[in-house]
Order: C-alpha cells, then structure tokens, then sequence
C-alpha cells in the first residue's frame, strides 16, 4: 500500500509540473508575438462581453507590378486584307487617329447602292407630295369633254323631235342640190332681174339720203347710215342670185351642196339607229372620265404618304448598315496614347477579333499587386495610403492610395503568386499554402519618367487599426 501511494504522489508532481512548465511557455510565446507582430489573444473577452478596439501594429508589405492606367489590345471585327498601315510601334497616337485599314472596294459599292436607293425613295415622297402634274389634268378633262359630248349627242338623238328636224335638213340639202343641177328656169330669172332692180333703186334712194348727212359728225349714229347698210346688203344678195342664174353653177358649188347632203344623211341614218344601250354606255364612258378628273385632281392619300416614308426610312437603315461595314474595314484609336506593340503588315490577311497591335496610355501609372492573402486583406480598405519602392530604381519611393480591391478572390496557386511578402520577408506563397489570394489597385500621387511598363514594385500598406 505505501508503495502504491508514492507512485501516485509522483505521478500527480509530474503532472503538475508539466501543466505549470506549459502554462509559463505559453506565457513567454504571448509576450514574445505581442512585441514582434500580432497581439494575444490568451486573456481575450469572451463573445458576449464587450470587446475593445485593439490597434494592429501589422504592417503587410505585396510584390507588385507597374501597369499603365489603360492598355488595350486591338484587332479588326471583320476578315480582310490589310490595305494600309498607318502607325509604327512607339507612335503617339490621338483618340479617333486611323492605324489600320483593310480593302474596302465592296463595301463602296453597297455605300453607293443604299445611297441611290434612298435618293429614289425621296424622291417618290416628293413627287406624291408636289399633287397632281397639270398635263394629266388637262388630257383627263379632254376625255370628260369627248365623252359628254357623245353623250349629249346620243340622247338628243332619242327625243321625238330630233328625226323630224334631221330629216328636214336632208330636204333642204336635197333640194339646193337639184336646183344647182338642174339649170337655169325662165321664171327664176324673171324674178332675179325684178329683184335686182329692185334692190338696185332702193340702194339709190338710200344713198341719195346717206348723201344729204354725210357731213354730220355723228353720222354713224342716224337712220341715213343704217338704211344704207341694209339696202347695199340686199343689193348684193339680189346681184349675186342673179349672176348664179345667169352665169351657171361651178363645179365646186355642186360638189359643196353633194357633202351637205351625204352629212344630212349621215346624221338622220345615226339617228334613227340609235338604241337606248348606247346612251347607257356613252353615260358609264361619261363617269369613268370623270373618275379619272377628280383622281389625278386629288390629293394624294396620308396612306400613300405614310407607305413612301417607309421607304424611305428602309433605305436610310440599309444606308447605316453599309456605312457600319464601311467602318469595319479601319481600326481608329478609342484613346490617346502610345502603339507599344504592331503585328500586322500591308497585304496580309486578317481574322475577326485577332490581335493586331497593343495600346497604352502612358501617361499615367498604376500598381497593381499580384496577391493579398484572405488575412491581409481583411485589414485594407480603399483609401488606404502605401508606400512604392521598385527594384529597379532603389532610391525612388513614391505615395499612393489604393483605389480598388477585386471583390473576388482566387486559389494561390491559379493566381501565381510568387512575389508578395509578409512583414518578416517571408514569402506568403508558402504561409498561405494554396489559400485564397486577392489583388489590389493602387494609384500614384506622382509621376516618374524612368518608370517603365511591368516594373517590380514594393508595397508597403500602413498600419490600419483594427475595427
């Protein structure tokens, strides 16, 4: 029994002697990391007790790089041979400033076709605008006045009175007819010699009385002159009826009386033929070109107006269109800055979207770190102010701010990390182990002539209390 005890008190010394031994190295370590880099948290609150603000004495120092404050690679949206180009690497360039061009001969042609079609197009618009053209007018009313006139002369055919009259006038042209042809009778030239003297007197006496006035200014005015005129017209008519009966019908004057006489048979002949169908489609004629007035009088219709505006409004889209494949034979700068890399010669072939050549706008820099671990970050915020130094240039350090942090962070491994170190130099490739990483932009309050593109650089990130 006494043995068993004085092995169990030696157990408890021992016991007790390596938990004491513990509890005093876990003290010096606190002690020791609360000088070097990261407070204790041995003696720390538990969660529902208040928790005071501790300031972070941590400092993180990143590997990065130096990149300009924009770049950008450059390539044509479409296939084609290189018709021109018109940069050097190391060229300034301007925003808009033409660097490449491609052959555009079939693009000029379908410029040229969209822009005939659309001059067409406006041009319809104008002429349904302009109304109606005054020569159509005037040929539409001729053919109204044609068929009206045939109208009228059709129902006037239908009244009674109408072949009664017609068939007088081919008597009378009958009968002058045969007394042209027949000769001269004994009596008609009895009463023509009476009548020509008769007239023969009455023209005397007149002209006697005509005579007494003569000298009156107003003469025109006085009965002497109108009885003058009338006795002279029958005289004339008296003298010439003589004449004809005493001198015989000319060839001509028988011809003449011949036509009227065809004419008068011609026009009772239509007359008594006529039907009412006729007359019903003389009237239609009638309307029909009377539609045709009021159509080409009219103006013209807004649906007529609204179909030609469509196209021209189709034309000025495939205008555009070709004008955009014009624009897709140059490559043009989107931003000032300097041709860093050129990879493409006059005559060779391209492909959509391959590229071509590389623009930087050096006239500012940026930093940019290749890593941050997920601990790291959590203490950096934007705004936060560092401090650059690059290896090629030990004696230059400049201020700068970060401006961005990538929201989304990467595997280590993936990111390639190689450079970023921690406060003691240690590389945090080999801390974090694969862990998470993200990156940072950081901008430079100045500007340094020998900085050149994918400098190494340093970045020390300021104490930043914890909160």
């Amino acid at each position: 029994m006494t043995r068993r005890w004085v092995i169990l008190l030696a157990s408890v010394a021992v016991v007790a002697g390596v938990a004491y031994g513990g509890y005093f190295l876990g003290f010096w370590r606190d002690d020791f990391l609360s000088l070097t880099a990261a407070p204790s948290f041995q003696n720390a609150p538990s969660r529902d007790e208040p928790q005071p603000a501790i300031p972070s004495a941590r400092r993180i120092r990143a590997e990065a790089r130096l990149v300009p404050i924009r770049s950008v690679e450059l390539g044509m949206l479409i296939a084609g041979t290189v018709q021109e180009v018109l940069v050097q690497e190391g060229d300034q360039v301007t925003k808009g400033q033409l660097l490449v061009k491609l052959k555009d001969s079939r693009q000029r042609v379908l410029v040229a076709q969209a822009e005939a079609t659309l001059r067409r197009a406006q041009a319809a618009v104008a002429l349904l605008a302009a109304g109606p053209n005054p020569a159509e007018v005037a040929q539409m009313e001729a053919a109204l006045a044609a068929a009206q006139a045939n109208y009228a002369k059709l129902a006037e055919g239908l009244t009674p009175g109408a072949i009664a009259a017609a068939a007088a006038a081919l008597g009378q042209a009958q009968a002058d007819y045969r007394m042209l042809t027949r000769g001269a009778d004994p009596q008609e030239m009895i009463e023509a010699t009476a009548n020509l003297e008769l007239a023969q007197a009455q023209l005397n006496q007149a002209s006697a009385a005509y005579n007494k006035v003569r000298g009156d200014p107003d003469i025109g005015m006085l009965p002497e002159a109108l009885e003058m005129q009338e006795a002279t017209a029958a005289y004339n008519a008296a003298k010439a009826r003589y004449d004809l009966l005493q001198g015989g019908v000319t060839p001509e004057l028988t011809a003449s009386a011949a036509a009227t006489v065809r004419v008068a048979q011609a026009e009772l002949d239509a007359l008594q033929q006529a039907q009412p169908g006729e007359l019903a489609e003389a009237e239609a004629l009638v309307r029909q070109a009377q539609a045709g007035v009021e159509f080409v009088k009219s103006f013209v219709r807004a649906e007529e107006i609204a179909v030609a505006q469509g196209d021209v409004d189709i034309a000025i889209a495939l205008l555009q269109d070709a004008l955009v494949a014009l624009s897709e034979t140059e490559l043009r700068a989107p931003f000032d800055g300097v041709i860093t890399t050129l990879d493409i010669d006059s005559g060779e072939l391209v492909t959509p979207n391959a590229p071509l050549l590389q623009l930087a706008d050096l006239s500012a820099w940026r930093v940019e770190t290749l890593d941050l671990s997920e601990i790291d970050v959590a203490t950096i915020a934007p705004g936060d102010r560092v401090d650059v130094t690059f290896d090629a240039l030990p004696s230059l350090l400049l201020k700068g701010k970060v401006v961005h942090i990538r929201p989304v962070g990467e595997n280590s491994n993936v990111a390639s990390a190689a450079g970023a170190v921690s406060a003691n130099d240690t590389p945090l490739t080999e801390q974090i182990g694969g862990d998470i990483v993200y990156r940072a932009v950081i901008a430079l309050e100045m500007h340094d002539a020998r900085l050149l593109w994918n400098m190494t650089a340093l970045v020390d990130f300021g104490a930043r209390p914890s909160q």
